[in-house]
Formats: C-alpha cells, structure tokens, sequence
C-alpha cells in the first residue's frame, strides 16, 4: 500500500518541480555576462541543434556544385552583444563558403532576424513576401534585420512599407575570423540597447536574388538553384533553419511544419529568449500543478478506500 510518508514525497517533489520549471525553465540564452577582456556585453547567447538545416525535416539541398558542403544553412549559435556604440548578432554555422567572392565573406546565407522589443506593438506576417511564415501575435515584431551579403542588408521597422528601402548607413555583415561566424553589427542609435526581455526569431535561407525577397524557393524536387522535399503550391516555408529548441512544441520541425496546403495557411512560428522563456516555463509550472492536483486526489481516495 501507498504509505502517507511516501505520498507526502511525491507531492513535495511536484510542488518543487513545478517551482523550478515556472522559475527557471524554457528555452533561453544564458545570462548577459561581460567579456573578460572588456570587449562588448552578451544579453542573448543560444545554441541551436546540428544538423537541422532541412526545414519542417524534409528539404534537401540544391543540386549544383556550390551547395555540395553540408551545413551551409546550419545555424548553430546565435549572440546578441553590444557596446557603446554598437549591437552585434553573431550567428554561427556549420559551413560558409563564398564561391562568388562577396566582400562580406560569404555568399549563401540569408539571415532574417525580426525583434520582438516592444510588447503590444509590431507586426505578425513578414514585412515582404518570401519566407512563407507568420509570427505569434504574442510576440509581434519590432525591428527586422535583414542580412545579405554584396551590400544588401538593411534595418527595417514594422511601420515600414513593404516598398521600404530600409536603412542601411552603419549596418555591417562580415564573417569572423573563425570562418564560421556572420557578424551583424548595428548601431545602438537605431534599435536601443538591447534588453534580456527582447525575443528573437532568427530565420535562415539562402540568397537568391531572383527570389521574393531573396529567398531561394523550396520546391517539391530539388534542382539546380532551387531546394526539394517541400510543395510546389508556394505554401511552405523557404526557411531552411531557425533558431528553436530541439525538441518540444515549438520545435523547428513542428513549427515549419504547422502550413496547410489546403487552406494555404502558412507556418506559424514562435521567438526564442527569455520573454518567451517565461511563457513556456509558466505553461510547464501549470501543467506540473495539475499533475500535483491529480495525484492529491488519487492519494486522498487510496487513503478512503484503506
């Protein structure tokens, strides 16, 4: 029989789990910390799972020699910094190469960062067409950072026009000298000093200039200059990777997946950092509460029926 000293163990150990979930759960960066050679401060700092850069879990790679280098399109890190004068968006990857000799260093990747800085204010669809997604009302976007490479990123507000040429004096993309890392820096006279409640969705795809919005399209099969295993009703995503947890509701798979080809919905997708944090470790707290509800109340009907 189920002892009233083991009952009250299991129920003080839900209590705490839903504790520490709600406190401290969630899919975040770690903590700003300070460089210790006094170089800029981190207040966003997460790793993204390897090997992800195949969209919903289907999409493969274009056919020509120039994708011929798993990883290109892999996000694996991505770091929010700033100084006195400057924010930088580091985003790693697996692989960049830069076949046709753009001054920034790389050539393939398109970096689409939207920045949730003001809550109750922003946009949910794209400024332009061309990723095929949406975003969570909860979470509209503020600032877009558009990152190509021959000159073309831009800073972008969501009370711009989608006609918008976007800002682009004292914008910066250059890859490190790590040969892996794409540094956007912008001024912090545009967007501010980035704050721990800011969230981000960070999107990758791959530079196409004849593409919406320079988005290279995903189709059904894959061809020279196009990736496969999506639809070719331009419904799902042209997103290759985000930044997401690796596993869960908001994975990326679940939500690059979430488009209905019938009701030509696209897919909705959710930020990362710790605002959104909260979210997520309140719903799990909440879920580990009823969980204790339930198992309070088996207890008390096996202490009845003894």
């Amino acid at each position: 029989m189920f002892s009233r000293g083991r009952g009250r163990t299991l129920m003080t150990a839900l209590v705490l789990a839903g504790i520490v979930l709600m406190l401290f759960g969630g899919a975040r960066g770690r903590p700003a910390t300070q460089a210790k050679d006094q170089g800029p401060t981190v207040v966003f700092d997460m790793e993204d799972p390897a090997g992800d850069d195949y969209g919903p879990g289907t999409y493969t790679y274009p056919t020509h020699k120039a994708f011929a280098h798993p990883g290109l399109f892999d996000l694996l890190r991505f770091v929010v910094s700033y100084d006195i004068q400057n924010v930088y968006f580091d985003c790693t990857f697996g692989e960049v190469t830069n076949p046709w000799n753009s001054p920034e260093g790389f050539s393939h990747q398109l970096i689409d960062i939207y920045i949730d800085s003001m809550r109750g204010q922003g946009a949910t669809s794209p400024l332009r067409p061309g990723p095929n997604v949406v975003f969570a009302r909860r979470f509209a976007w503020d600032f877009r950072i558009k990152v190509i490479a021959w000159g073309g990123s831009r800073l972008y507000t969501s009370m711009d026009d989608p006609d918008a040429t976007g800002v682009h004096d004292g914008l910066m993309a250059e890859l490190l000298p790590d040969k892996k890392t794409i540094r956007i820096q912008v001024p912090v006279a545009l967007i501010g000093k980035p704050n721990p409640s800011w969230s981000y969705y960070v999107l990758v795809g791959s530079q196409d200039a004849f593409g919406r919005d320079d988005y290279r399209p995903v189709m059904e099969k894959a061809d020279r200059w196009v990736f496969g295993g999506g639809s070719d009703l331009d419904v799902d995503p042209n997103v290759i990777d985000i930044l997401a947890p690796g596993r869960g509701l908001r994975s990326q798979e679940r939500m690059l997946a979430s488009y209905n080809i019938n009701s030509g919905a696209f897919a909705l997708i959710y930020p990362v950092g710790k605002g959104r944090a909260g979210e997520l470790s309140l719903g799990l707290g909440v879920l580990f509460l009823i969980l204790l509800g339930v198992a309070g109340f088996w207890l008390v009907r096996r202490k009845i029926s003894s």
